[in-house]
């Protein structure tokens, strides 16, 4: 396991050989689209385990379970994630923490329908502190999940990434930047079995997602 940032082409991290993941038939994590999981899924997958699909969940916590119960696959988590330590422990004697790595987030923003500054903000738990601390919040799945919501009329502003709110066609008002990142890899404490093995991905895989995508997320 070696920690480094992802995004330098000149790191120690992205000259290390991907073999000993080729076990991995899937990458499970924070759906939907759009999210800096997914992102950082992909980047991972590409220099870890080319041969991955990618299965998208509503919470990290589905996303676990679902790698508990299959020796196969592994489940990509965010540092920031608030309920992590749960999710650790719940699992603890089934999964383990395989890899970590730091990776920049997409720009961070806050968003409007309008344009004017919004008073009930979607937002994710782990960004909500972007947000001034009297207005109102309602609590989405994720940070693509809540740029949805707002568009679908469901609250006029939120925190967001870049990515997601252009996705919607929503106004920046603030843009607090690229966020350096920590991302795990959790997966079983026993997968040797599992090289040659058949696996299927859940149906929360978004059909023609690839970890070789090299398409803006």
């Amino acid at each position: 396991m070696d920690v480094a940032l992802m995004d330098d082409p000149d790191d120690r991290y992205s000259k290390k050989a991907s073999d000993s993941y080729d076990w991995v038939r899937a990458i499970h994590t924070l759906g939907p689209a759009g999210t800096n999981c997914e992102k950082a899924a992909l980047k991972w997958a590409a220099l870890k385990c080319r041969n991955a699909e990618l299965a998208l969940h509503g919470s990290m916590e589905l996303a676990a379970e679902q790698v508990a119960a299959c020796g196969c696959s592994v489940l990509l988590s965010v540092v920031a994630y608030p309920q992590l330590h749960s999710i650790i422990y719940e699992h603890i004697a089934h999964l383990g923490l395989l890899d970590v790595f730091i990776m920049m987030t997409d720009d961070m923003v806050l968003a409007s329908v309008t344009g004017e500054m919004p008073t009930l903000c979607q937002t994710h738990p782990a960004p909500e502190k972007l947000l001034p601390p009297e207005m109102k919040r309602i609590y989405a799945a994720s940070n693509a999940h809540a740029a949805a919501e707002v568009a679908a009329g469901r609250g006029d502003g939120c925190i967001t990434t870049l990515a997601a709110a252009e996705k919607h066609g929503l106004h920046v008002l603030r843009a607090f930047g690229q966020v350096p990142m920590g991302f795990t890899i959790h997966g079983p404490l026993k997968h040797s079995g599992c090289r040659d093995a058949t696996f299927e991905v859940s149906a929360s895989t978004p059909k023609g997602v690839s970890p070789n995508d090299t398409a803006r997320v």
